[in-house]
């Protein structure tokens, strides 16, 4: 797959670091010191330098053949002017990072965006999701103790079906990050309505996994237990 990443700071060299060994990487930024940084550390990467708020720079770049694009910059109009015009010239699916709560709405397909996230570890399971690899919790890398991450398909008869998020009762330390459903990559919020099929990621620290199963309404998971026969004695 081919991917581009706007933006050379520790979020976007995290990313690349972590999918360059499997992906056609170029990664694009403005700042002469971050672009150095990046084609001494990665030299197989095709690193551009230039503000990928223009259109040549994208042009350059060659952005409308590129299978993803990766808006991780930390100014949110600048995100959003490279998913725009990245839309534009034909990139298949773009992500955005968002840095400020209060401009997530702004983050819609309308703008260019198919993924918006706050959280680059976030985004980081979202794309792998979306090119299917590997197993998650590794990839994420967290560094907090005791923290894991659960995926978490509701069956039809899961209690919590046809209810919104904000609605549910979980265990503290439990939250729902992102959602995978027929529309795609949901990113989780308390109006979020959880349907029939959806797939829960989950992050939690501390808590059982029958805790977050019973608060999602979800049966226990059967065990199966030993068939014991008797014998008589002679």
């Amino acid at each position: 797959m081919r991917i581009a990443i706007v933006g050379a700071g520790k979020s976007g060299l995290f990313l690349a670091e972590e999918l360059m060994h499997a992906h056609e990487l170029t990664l694009i930024d403005y700042r002469y010191d971050h672009v150095e940084r990046a084609r001494v550390e990665y030299p197989d990467i095709n690193v551009i330098h230039g503000d990928a708020c223009e259109p040549e720079v994208l042009h350059f770049a060659e952005i409308g053949t590129q299978d993803l694009a990766i808006a991780v910059t930390g100014d949110d109009e600048d995100n959003l002017v490279v998913a725009m015009l990245s839309k534009h010239f034909g990139t298949k699916t773009v992500f955005a990072r968002i840095n400020h709560p209060r401009n997530e709405w702004l983050f819609t397909k309308e703008w260019g965006v198919d993924v918006a996230v706050s959280s680059t570890a976030v985004m980081l399971s979202l794309v792998e999701k979306e090119i299917g690899l590997g197993d998650l919790v590794t990839l994420l890398r967290l560094q907090a103790d005791n923290v894991e991450i659960e995926e978490i398909k509701l069956p039809s008869d899961a209690g919590v079906v046809g209810k919104r998020l904000a609605e549910l009762s979980l265990p503290t330390g439990t939250h729902v990050m992102a959602i995978l459903c027929e529309e795609g990559l949901r990113v989780a919020s308390g109006d979020t309505l959880l349907a029939a099929g959806d797939e829960l990621l989950i992050i939690n620290q501390g808590v059982e996994e029958f805790a977050v199963r019973e608060a999602l309404g979800l049966k226990p998971v059967e065990t199966t237990q030993p068939t014991v026969t008797e014998e008589t004695g002679h």
